[in-house]
């Protein structure tokens, strides 16, 4: 991701799904956030996971 803010973060990746969308695919946008909630509402023992507790991994440094 090239923004240096969230903000410019944000709009570069809501710029970059309107360009798919209109490239007619189907783009389906699930925040990490959303996601985290669901695990979590699945699978509770994730909370207290050791490696969840001490990971050194960035979610958007990882998937990004």
């Amino acid at each position: 991701m090239s923004g240096d803010t969230l903000a410019e973060g944000y709009e570069i990746t809501i710029v970059r799904i309107e360009q798919i969308t209109r490239e007619g695919y189907q783009v389906e946008v699930e925040w990490e956030c959303e996601l985290n909630e669901e695990i979590l509402t699945r699978h509770p023992e994730l909370k207290t996971h050791s490696v969840v507790l001490h990971s050194l991994l960035n979610t958007r440094v990882v998937l990004y």
